[in-house]
């Protein structure tokens, strides 16, 4: 069980700087941006909504092995981007967005991407991309809607998960990559789950970290607390591409992402830092994301349901298993709790590991040393 040495910005602003398993690093990574849906396609999402152009950010870590079949795509989680691993070089980071800087240069799971680490590079082609919605490069409300010149804004169509995953799908055809290891935590995990519901053919092994098979009403419920607290704040409606709910919003959904029990350890003593703490995280995340992508993507978390068009969940997971699968609860888990990432697995015929920490569901994120030995014990 690990104890916070240093904070940086993590998935939600909670990545542990822990010893890696190989002191080596990667190479200082490329972001690149690839047309997916070109304006003589175009991209219609399942509620009915048209993007006229579709464009990914992505890094991809190793190269694509000659037999095509060493590829493994990851999903990040609401906030985060396609800097999986890795750390910018000073001239690449200075090419960024300004929310791609104020990201950070570090790689969101860089302890578990490397030589001699889980994910090595020399033996995997590891992909990460934006997801469809957010700021950080993905056709988003940031985006110019090629039909007007100005930015879609508050005009974005509404997504579901299965609009993100048939994004990320395209990316694998550009990518040449036929079949791949799918992994995925949180809003990525029900990506992952989606994925390899409507792509089975496509995946060679899926790995679901705290996700739920469907998203509900108790999760739902923290996700319309934090869109009120933006939609409630006269800057957005003027506007502000940052208002001051979003620091509300922020709090709100860290409340769901940590535990009791790491507050306490924590700040048991001084338990007024814990409040100042969420403060900051607020303040943080106005100068690192965008309202509109915060409201879409959430919105897009509240379709989550594999069940639905499928006969029930049950149904839909009895389609998973002949797909080695392997899904991760985590003992603290307010979100997300254990049961319910435990009875995916059951019903879908998966294996179940669980993270033991006090941190709550931001635990795949810090106990990077868990996830490293589950994930070594199941892929090949």
């Amino acid at each position: 069980m690990s104890e916070i040495a240093l904070e940086t910005w993590g998935e939600h602003e909670a990545l542990i700087l822990k010893p890696p398993r190989s002191p080596l690093s990667i190479p200082p990574p490329r972001p690149r941006t690839a047309v997916l849906f070109p304006r003589r396609e175009g991209f219609y999402t399942e509620l009915g909504g048209f993007l006229p152009e579709v464009r990914l950010r992505f890094e991809t870590y190793g190269r694509l092995s000659r037999l095509r079949d060493n590829a493994v795509l990851v999903f990040h989680a609401l906030t985060g981007s396609a800097h999986l691993a890795g750390t910018y070089d000073e001239a690449t980071f200075q090419s960024l967005s300004p929310l791609e800087k104020a990201f950070g240069p570090q790689g969101w799971w860089d302890s578990l991407v490397g030589p001699g680490r889980i994910l090595d590079p020399a033996l995997y082609y590891v992909i990460s991309a934006n997801h469809l919605g957010s700021c950080y490069g993905s056709t988003g409300p940031l985006s110019l809607d090629p039909r007007t010149g100005r930015p879609y804004a508050k005009e974005f169509p509404l997504l579901t998960i299965r609009d993100l995953a048939r994004v990320q799908a395209r990316l694998l055809d550009h990518l040449g990559v036929e079949k791949a290891i799918v992994i995925g935590g949180s809003l990525g995990g029900m990506v992952a789950l989606e994925f390899a519901l409507m792509y089975p053919e496509r995946v060679k092994k899926l790995v679901v970290l705290a996700a739920p098979a469907r998203h509900g009403p108790w999760a739902r419920a923290f996700n319309h607390l934090s869109r009120q607290a933006i939609l409630l704040d006269p800057e957005y409606h003027a506007g502000h591409p940052a208002p001051k709910g979003m620091a509300l919003a922020r709090g709100i959904a860290m409340m769901s992402y940590r535990a009791p029990k790491g507050f306490e350890t924590r700040w048991g003593q001084e338990p007024e830092k814990g409040e100042t703490y969420l403060d900051y995280q607020g303040e943080k995340f106005l100068k690192r994301f965008h309202a509109e992508s915060y409201l879409v993507l959430s919105r897009a978390m509240d379709t989550h349901d594999v069940g639905r068009g499928r006969g029930g969940v049950e149904e839909a997971l009895k389609r998973l298993k002949n797909l080695p699968s392997l899904f991760v609860g985590i003992d603290t888990d307010l979100l997300y709790p254990a049961e319910e990432v435990r009875q995916v697995a059951r019903l879908s015929g998966g294996r179940y590991r669980e993270i033991r920490s006090p941190h709550g569901h931001d635990a795949f994120l810090i106990e990077t040393d868990q996830v490293e030995a589950i994930l070594d014990s199941f892929l090949p």
